[in-house]
C-alpha cells in the first residue's frame, strides 16, 4: 500500500544563510481558508450582480430587458406602418377631391357623397379579440385605419373604372354639351345678362337672372332658335306667370337646357334632337316685356352662365355650316 507523498516546504534563512523547513497548516485550517475564499468570492459576486441590475440595468432581469427590446422593435415597426397609413390616406384623399371636382364633374357624373366614401364598419366589434390583448390601443387603432383606408380604395376604384366607362363616350358628349349659340349671333343683340339684375317689369326689386335674354334687332317674332346641343326633348309647356312657351331640352351628362318665351315650338315631348337643328321661333309669351329668347343652361341641377359654353363671336359662315349639317328639319 502506497503513501502519501508529504511535500515538504523551505525559505531561507538571511541570518543563519541556512534553509527553514517551512511550518505546514494543519487539514483544518486548509478547508477554513479555502471556505473563506469561497464565501468571499460569491459575496463579491452577489454584489456585482446586484449593482448591474440595480444601478445599469435599473432593476430590469435580462429576460425583462430582452422582451423590452422585442417591444422596442415592434413598436418601431408599427410607427412605420402607421406613417406610412397616413401617406397613403393624404394620396388617397387628394384623389377623392380630384375625382368629385374634376373627373365625374367634366363628364356630368354625381359626386360620391362624404358619407359613403368615409363609411366605417358598423355592427359587430370585429376587433373584440384583438383589442383584448393589445393594452395600448396604437396596434387595434392602426388596424381600423388600414381597413377602411383599403375600403375607401375599393370605392375609388369603382369610381375610376366608372369615369374610364364614360369617357369611351367622350365623343357623344361633345355633340350632346351645349356649344353652340342658341340663335344666329348676327341677328340678335344681348338684352340682359346671366346673374343679379334689376326686375324688367317691377323696377322696385332685385333678382337673379339665371339666363340670357337675346333679343333680335328686327324687334319681331319668328326669329329661329336651334338647339345647341344633342338631346331629348324633356318638356313643351306654357307658363303663364313665367318662362311663356318654353322648350326644356335632356343632353345627358348633367346639362339641360331651356328656351322660353317663345311663338311656337316645333318639337314634342320626347322627341330626339340634334344640335343644330330648329327647334322653336322667338316671340314674348308670359312673363315678357318684349319679343326675345330666354336661354339658360342647367349643369348637374344649377342653373349657370350660358355665355360660358358657347362662342358668340362666332363667324356666321361657321354657324350656318353647323346648322345646315342637321339632318332634321322643323315639324310643320
Amino acid at each position: 500500500m502506497s503513501r502519501k507523498k508529504i511535500v515538504r516546504q523551505y525559505v531561507l534563512n538571511r541570518e543563519t544563510l541556512e534553509y527553514d523547513e517551512v511550518e505546514q497548516p494543519s487539514t483544518t485550517k486548509r478547508y477554513v481558508r479555502t471556505a473563506v475564499l469561497y464565501a468571499l468570492s460569491s459575496v463579491s459576486v452577489f454584489i456585482l450582480s446586484l449593482y448591474l441590475i440595480t444601478d445599469v440595468f435599473h432593476g430590469r432581469t435580462p429576460k425583462r430587458m430582452l422582451v423590452e427590446m422585442s417591444y422596442m422593435e415592434w413598436r418601431s415597426r408599427l410607427q412605420l406602418l402607421e406613417r406610412r397609413i397616413e401617406s397613403a390616406d393624404m394620396a388617397l384623399q387628394d384623389m377623392e377631391r380630384r375625382d368629385n371636382m374634376l373627373y365625374r364633374s367634366v363628364f356630368g357624373m354625381e359626386a360620391i357623397p362624404e358619407d359613403i366614401r368615409n363609411a366605417g364598419y358598423g355592427g359587430v366589434d370585429r376587433y373584440a379579440d384583438i383589442r383584448e390583448r393589445d393594452y395600448s390601443g396604437d396596434f387595434t387603432s392602426a388596424l381600423m385605419r388600414s381597413d377602411i383606408l383599403m375600403k375607401k380604395a375599393y370605392i375609388q376604384s369603382k369610381s375610376f373604372d366608372q369615369v374610364a366607362l364614360i369617357s369611351e363616350r367622350a365623343a357623344e358628349m361633345a355633340v350632346c354639351a351645349p356649344t353652340i349659340p342658341p340663335v344666329n349671333y348676327t341677328h340678335v343683340r344681348q338684352a340682359s345678362g346671366f346673374g343679379m339684375r334689376v326686375d324688367p317689369i317691377h323696377r322696385s326689386l332685385r333678382r337673379k337672372h339665371k339666363g340670357v335674354d337675346l333679343a333680335p334687332k328686327t324687334g319681331k317674332d319668328g326669329e329661329p332658335i336651334y338647339v345647341t346641343g344633342n338631346g331629348v326633348v324633356k318638356a313643351v309647356g306654357y307658363d303663364a306667370g313665367g318662362y311663356g312657351r318654353y322648350v326644356l331640352v335632356d343632353h345627358g351628362f348633367g346639362y339641360q337646357t331651356r328656351y322660353a318665351h317663345l311663338s311656337k315650338a316645333l318639337v314634342e315631348k320626347g322627341q330626339e334632337v340634334h344640335r343644330g337643328q330648329q327647334i322653336a321661333e322667338m316671340g314674348s309669351t308670359g312673363r315678357s316685356t318684349g319679343t326675345h329668347l330666354h336661354y339658360e343652361v342647367i349643369y348637374m341641377g344649377k342653373h349657370v352662365n350660358p355665355v360660358n359654353y358657347y362662342n358668340k363671336d362666332i363667324l356666321p359662315e361657321d354657324y350656318a355650316a353647323i346648322i345646315d349639317s342637321s339632318d332634321e328639319r322643323p315639324m310643320s
